[in-house]
């Protein structure tokens, strides 16, 4: 599925955030924590001092990873689109469907992930095939 945006107004209850706690996650970060001592003191005291910027930081992590997801898309996109125009017009209109309500910030990189998906759809329906003939051939 593509990612797509939340159109849809969530209730208070729902919105708000819930704690969860993953012990695998936990020991990992208490891992970093010992090993990197100064980057939690840091972080403690900007979130305390300066919660703003703390959440600005959290965001740069997250937008520095798209990045790097962008420079990935930007490589597999012109065989993406060439895969594309040489399929039938119902596999256009399958991804042309999937990628409506798509965040137009986020559009390349779910169309590459449409297309990865479409092709893997057809790659299993020909092992699949593959796999049926081949066993017809060995029975008769």
């Amino acid at each position: 599925m593509a990612i797509r945006t939340n159109k849809t107004e969530q209730s208070s209850e729902s919105a708000e955030l819930s704690n969860r706690d993953n012990p695998a996650i936990n020991k990992k970060i208490d891992a970093h924590i010992a090993a990197f001592p100064k980057d939690f003191a840091y972080y403690t005291k900007l979130v305390k001092e300066n919660p703003e910027r703390a959440v600005r930081k959290l965001i740069q992590k997250d937008q520095t990873k798209f990045e790097s997801d962008m420079k990935l898309v930007a490589k597999q996109m012109p065989a993406a689109k060439e895969w594309l125009e040489q399929q039938p017009v119902e596999v256009r209109q399958r991804i042309d469907r999937a990628l409506e309500g798509v965040n137009p910030y986020l559009h390349d990189k779910a169309f590459v992930g449409e297309v990865l998906r479409e092709m893997g759809t057809q790659n299993r329906k020909a092992l699949t095939v593959g796999a049926s003939q081949g066993a017809r051939a060995s029975a008769g």
